[in-house]
């Protein structure tokens, strides 16, 4: 189950990068330097090949979302469509 948690969110995670990081207009470079990473490591996560830490998470929705819980919510969406959980 873990593993499938961790897909989701991976995926969510990355999809959501992608669209901030056009929206704010900046190089990976620039949102590397914002979520304190190697920029390797950034395109790593730019590209969805790898996950964000704990750290990571934290200083994105700190710096980059204008507010964390649309953020929170739409992971919830995600997970609760593909695990199908039903409230």
């Amino acid at each position: 189950m873990r593993e499938f948690s961790k897909r989701i969110f991976s995926r969510f995670f990355y999809q959501h990068l992608v669209k901030t990081r056009n929206d704010l207009a900046m190089t990976q470079e620039q949102m590397a330097q914002i979520l304190d990473m190697a920029p390797r490591s950034f395109v790593e996560l730019d590209h969805g090949k790898s996950t964000c830490s704990g750290l990571t998470l934290a200083l994105y929705l700190t710096y980059c979302c204008d507010d964390p819980s649309e953020f929170l919510n739409g992971f919830r969406e995600a997970y609760e469509k593909e695990a199908c959980i039903i409230k």
